[in-house]
């Protein structure tokens, strides 16, 4: 799948279907791995299409879902930004996610420049992002990108260790 002839482009309302799929995917195939088998099968596409479908449907200015679809239509990968109201941190980076057969084409490097040119145009100065914490690809694809770990939560996320990185766009 060359990344050329994908596009990036803002989520609309109609793409929670798509979107829920994609990350229900992601989380039960890429994510098993990582997570215990009761994680992994606790997992409910319907509470995925509900999220997603309540996310796209408000106006939120302070945040935004891009995807990466193929010439068809077809969502190939997704990411959200939204502001915070935390202390040390203005936003979050999250639901980053690729169809798992898609990894390793650009994609994801193709969200996330979109993701920090949103950060950057929204003036957010501390972003952060939560990854599985022994998922090492995952890891090295967002140092890649300039994000530096900041915490580990060892008793993590629905008791999935998880670690805390963050990014001054």
């Amino acid at each position: 799948m060359p990344k050329e002839s994908l596009t990036v482009r803002t989520a609309i309302a109609d793409d929670y279907e798509s979107i829920a799929k994609l990350i229900h995917q992601s989380h039960t195939i890429s994510f098993a791995p990582f997570a215990s088998r009761e994680w992994v099968e606790s997992r409910l596409l319907s509470k995925y299409r509900d999220r997603w479908k309540e996310l796209l449907s408000g106006n939120h200015s302070t945040a935004a879902t891009f995807v990466a679809h193929q010439p068809d239509g077809t969502i190939v990968g997704t990411v959200r930004v939204a502001s915070l109201e935390s202390n040390e941190f203005d936003a979050q980076l999250n639901g980053m996610h690729v169809e798992p057969s898609a990894t390793g084409h650009g994609i994801g490097s193709m969200l996330m420049e979109r993701a920090i040119e949103f950060m950057k145009a929204q003036a957010f100065t501390n972003v952060e992002l939560g990854v599985i914490a022994s998922n090492d690809g995952a890891r090295r694809f967002y140092e890649k990108h300039g994000w530096q770990l900041h915490n580990e939560l060892p008793d993590g996320i629905e008791g999935v260790p998880i670690a805390i990185y963050s990014l001054k766009p």
